[in-house]
C-alpha cells in the first residue's frame, strides 16, 4: 500500500471529522466499518448507520468543548498491496486551544485500483468510541 495516499485519506477524514462533515467521512470510509475498543466493538453496516455513528461520537465531543484534533505521530504500515494500518497518536483540543484528552487509535485501511479506504479502527481506550455506541 502507497504510505502517501494513505496518509493523505487520513488527513481528509481527520479535516472532515473536525469540520463535521459526515458525507465526506463516509466517502473516505467502506461500509461494513468497525470500531472496537476494550468495551466492545460496533459495526456499521451501511452508509447511513456509519453517518449516524460519526455524527453521534461528534456531538458528544462538541459538549465537551472539541474543536479539533493535534496529530501527534502517525506511523504508517504497509502490510500488503493492498492493505494498510495507520497509528495515530492524538490530543483533543478545546476552544482555549488546551489539549483535554490524549488518546491512540489504529486505523485499518483498504486499497484496490481505484481508492484506498479506512475500514475499522481499534481505539485503546474505553473513552475514545464509546459515545458511538449510546
Amino acid at each position: 500500500m502507497d504510505e502517501q495516499k494513505a496518509l493523505d485519506l487520513y488527513m481528509e477524514y481527520i479535516q472532515a471529522f473536525e469540520k463535521k462533515d459526515y458525507d465526506l467521512i463516509a466517502d473516505r470510509c467502506r461500509t461494513p466499518f468497525f470500531a472496537s475498543s476494550p468495551s466492545g466493538t460496533t459495526v456499521f453496516e451501511n452508509r447511513e448507520e456509519l453517518v449516524q455513528g460519526f455524527s453521534l461520537l461528534r456531538g458528544s465531543l462538541d459538549e465537551a468543548g472539541y474543536v479539533g484534533s493535534r496529530l501527534n505521530q502517525l506511523d504508517f504500515t504497509s502490510v500488503s498491496e493492498t492493505a494498510g494500518t495507520l497509528l495515530v497518536d492524538f490530543h483533543r483540543m478545546n476552544h482555549e486551544g488546551h489539549a483535554y484528552f490524549h488518546g491512540k487509535a489504529f486505523y485499518v485501511l483498504h486499497a484496490d485500483a481505484h481508492t484506498t479506504e479506512i475500514i475499522g479502527v481499534v481505539v485503546l481506550d474505553d473513552s475514545t468510541t464509546a459515545s458511538w455506541n449510546d
